[in-house]
């Protein structure tokens, strides 16, 4: 299920130039990707609540498959770009996915 892609590449590149130990400022990645828990309906909009459910599937299966790759060695670990909701939105029907972020022009972040 995990492709330790970068692993055997950088384990074949410092094979390949005769080192017999990896640099210190190297780490095992890994890469993983699953059948995404779709949205049956991803042209109708859902509440925010709803697509937060539906995202905590996915999110669920990446925690799940974060700490078996932790356990395999992986210490940094690439998802899929539109792993937690899925594709195939609408303008309009993604918007319960999103999060909005201030304006820090517009909006005060002193906490005084």
């Amino acid at each position: 299920m995990f492709l330790l892609v970068a692993a055997l590449v950088g384990l074949s590149f410092w094979l390949a130039c005769g080192q017999t130990q990896p640099a210190v400022d190297s780490y095992v990645a890994a890469v993983y990707e699953h059948r995404l828990i779709l949205n049956p309906e991803p042209r109708v909009p859902l509440s925010r609540s709803a697509a937060l459910q539906h995202m905590h599937k996915n999110l669920d299966v990446y925690e799940e498959q974060a700490a078996l790759a932790a356990q395999q060695g992986a210490q940094i670990l690439v998802f899929p770009e539109d792993g937690l909701q899925g594709i195939n939105f609408s303008r309009s029907s993604i918007n319960g996915y999103l999060e909005t972020i201030p304006d820090p022009q517009q909006e005060s972040w002193n906490p005084l």
